[in-house]
């Protein structure tokens, strides 16, 4: 949980009247462990790196450069900004106790890279490059650090091709004794605070290893090491004395987590409740506000073990008591957007696992709400934000203005004063160019709320009808079982809708949810080079899969050679599997094609999906865009509205092409080159 303002402002506040470069590193270091979960971590950060580099601080180096690292690693146009802070602790830190930091640091950039590149052929291509990178001889011989570094990336790369070249599901098993290898040689690494880095990201791998292999006395074993490590460092005077603000419990988090699931592997739920009371136990012995944000770790975990075992009323005391904690603005959720609107989603799935389906409605109608409440203050903290720092500028403004008045009435010479007039009107024009810009930004935020307060409105009315019809199909199975006289094919029928309708139930809020998300960006959708040809074709396969008739024909039309588009591949693959879906839905015989082309002269990629089924009668093709197109069915695929919804935010479209009548033809469409 973040420190009270106070401390915060009164740090702050010493900083800017503090020129010492070592006690303005010190204070950087506290600002940066007070403000751990806020946006301001990172920016404390940075300038603690450069300030700490100035002055060869490299303890300070080492655990400032951590948060930078997480942030800028997945992003190729931040490389000569990473290569600077890799360079920097090559140059600074040999021969101090923080050497093997740039090793560190590297390490971090291929594991991070390696675990957020989402395009396949990308991440293939990068894999490859460091497997081989791994695997060659090194020139020249290579210190503890380095070869920790390259057994780990080895084992990291690996895991990408055994998964997707090798089609090994349990990837990280073939792993085992390289991670193995790297854990031991962080025992020889003599500063507690670098093994304790080497150590923390190779455990976060091999404990996942034994737990796919079911090993639950190596992963005992192992976790006991890396706690005990942990508590070494955090009880160090080195760590106490500099630190006196930095949060410690959280690290015990993860290891906590893996023992548990270990324990469900095997099936052992007695370990598995041992180790929760050893973690309980842990957590509770903070006191003053460590206690409450450690309560949030403590119900977020309890909450999750009870589900995973179907304990779903132990599950839901613990998600509302994560709630409470929530509501009550305390622990270390509370701060955090994202895991409040994560508690109250998971209570509303706990509650439809639980088949308390009226609560678990509502609970979902409290979690929309929730979320929408969230979209706002954060909309308003953005607005409140730009509106204080017109103010500050004006302020500037009226400041600067009365400076130059009592230099010009003190002035001694024309050639001054024509020079303070000079500099003056350069400020001013800057400043009166910053307040448009200022006043464009507030204007451009009022439209975007107005454009939100509409999408909404379609939204909910998306939801009504996409979970309505799975509620009316379980209360009617509901109420046929009540019935003594029926028999037990039929009853097995009725739990068999009911069980069918949850799960279409469950699919369709989680596609609606995701719509939500997509509908509150702010920002612009990333864009990376798809393969066309691999999505089409991956969806057309699922969607064959799932049809229930045998005698519909599933086929693809595409170019020559294959498309490569930058898109969104994601949400792309979204629309593509909603059309197909859709056709599969409706097409009792006949065929279902999939074709896509790319319309240079129009720079547009062109997908069609085409079917043979039921058509859409002209009477209701105006409104198919509006609604689901088919009010009697359930399905856990996006509705029309969604994709349209989708394709924009593309820079795209998706129509019906009226002029063909043998079933239903829809054309979404894209820029082949943004």
């Amino acid at each position: 949980m973040a420190a009270p303002s106070s401390v915060t402002d009164s740090l702050q506040g010493r900083l800017a009247h503090t020129s010492d470069p070592r006690e303005r590193v010190q204070l950087l270091l506290n600002l940066k462990d007070l403000n751990e979960d806020t946006h301001l971590n990172l920016p404390y950060s940075i300038q603690l790196f450069r300030e700490a580099a100035d002055i060869r601080d490299t303890y300070a180096m080492s655990v400032s450069v951590i948060p930078i690292l997480s942030r800028y690693s997945i992003y190729v146009e931040k490389e000569d900004t990473l290569r600077y802070y890799v360079q920097a602790l090559r140059d600074l830190t040999p021969g101090t106790p923080e050497e093997g930091a740039d090793a560190y640091a590297e390490m971090c950039i291929g594991f991070y890279r390696l675990g957020h590149q989402y395009d396949l052929a990308e991440n293939l291509r990068l894999a490859h490059e460091v497997y081989d990178w791994s695997n060659t001889p090194p020139e020249e011989p290579e210190n503890i650090y380095q070869r920790t570094k390259r057994l780990f990336l080895r084992g990291y790369a690996n895991i990408t091709l055994c998964y997707y070249e090798g089609g090994n599901r349990r990837a990280y098993i073939p792993q085992t004794d390289t991670w193995r290898e790297a854990y031991e040689l962080t025992r020889q690494m003599p500063n507690l605070n670098i093994r304790r880095c080497f150590a923390n990201i190779i455990y976060y791998v091999l404990s996942g290893a034994y737990n796919q292999s079911y090993r639950h006395d190596d992963q005992v074993a192992l976790t006991n090491d890396q706690i005990a490590l942990l508590d070494r460092y955090y009880s160090a005077d080195s760590t106490l004395g500099r630190r006196p603000y930095l949060y410690k419990d959280n690290s015990y988090v993860r290891p906590y987590q893996q023992l548990l699931q270990c324990a469900l592997n095997i099936r052992r739920n007695d370990y598995a409740a041992r180790y929760f009371n050893e973690f309980r136990s842990r957590m509770l012995a903070a006191e003053g506000e460590n206690l409450l944000r450690n309560k949030s770790y403590l119900y977020e975990m309890g909450y999750l073990w009870k589900a995973n075992t179907g304990a779903y009323a132990e599950s839901i005391q613990y998600s509302d008591s994560l709630i409470r904690l929530i509501e009550s603005g305390k622990g270390y959720f509370s701060m955090l957007p994202n895991k409040v609107y994560q508690a109250y989603r998971d209570r509303s799935i706990l509650l439809t696992k639980a088949k308390r389906y009226p609560e678990a409605f509502e609970a979902f109608e409290h979690t929309m709400q929730v979320q929408d409440s969230i979209l706002t203050a954060e909309r308003r903290e953005r607005l409140e934000t730009i509106r204080r720092q017109h103010d500050l500028d004006k302020r500037k403004l009226t400041e600067t203005r009365a400076l130059i008045r009592n230099r010009a009435a003190t002035s001694l010479s024309i050639v001054v004063i024509v020079l303070l007039m000079s500099g003056t009107g350069i400020y001013l024009l800057r400043s009166l160019l910053h307040n448009r810009r200022l006043k464009a930004d507030i204007l451009r935020h009022s439209r975007k709320a107005q454009e939100s307060e509409h999408m909404k409105s379609v939204f909910v009315n998306t939801i009504c009808r996409g979970v309505g019809p799975a509620f009316d199909a379980i209360d009617t199975a509901a109420s046929r079982l009540m019935l003594s006289d029926i028999g037990a094919t039929e009853r097995n029928a009725c739990c068999e809708s009911i069980r069918v309708n949850a799960d279409l139930l469950l699919s369709a809020l989680d596609n609606m949810l995701e719509a939500a998300n997509l509908d509150s960006l702010t920002e612009a959708l990333r864009l990376e080079e798809t393969n066309i040809d691999e999505v089409c074709r991956a969806e057309l396969l699922a969607a064959s899969r799932l049809s229930c008739n045998p005698g519909v024909a599933f086929t693809i039309e595409a170019p020559e050679n294959p498309a490569t588009v930058r898109t969104h591949a994601k949400y792309f693959s979204f629309v593509v599997r909603a059309l197909l879906d859709n056709a599969r839905k409706f097409t009792r015989e006949g065929s279902v094609t999939l074709r896509y082309e790319i319309d240079p002269r129009h720079n547009q990629l062109r997908v069609t999906v085409t079917d043979t089924g039921c058509g859409i009668p002209p009477e209701k093709r105006n409104d198919i865009f509006g609604m689901p197109s088919d009010d009697s069915k359930a399905t856990p695929g996006l509705s029309l509205a969604l994709c349209r919804l989708i394709a924009r935010h593309l820079s795209g479209n998706i129509s019906l092409d009226e002029e063909y009548t043998a079933g239903a033809r829809f054309i979404f469409t894209i820029p082949a080159k943004p």
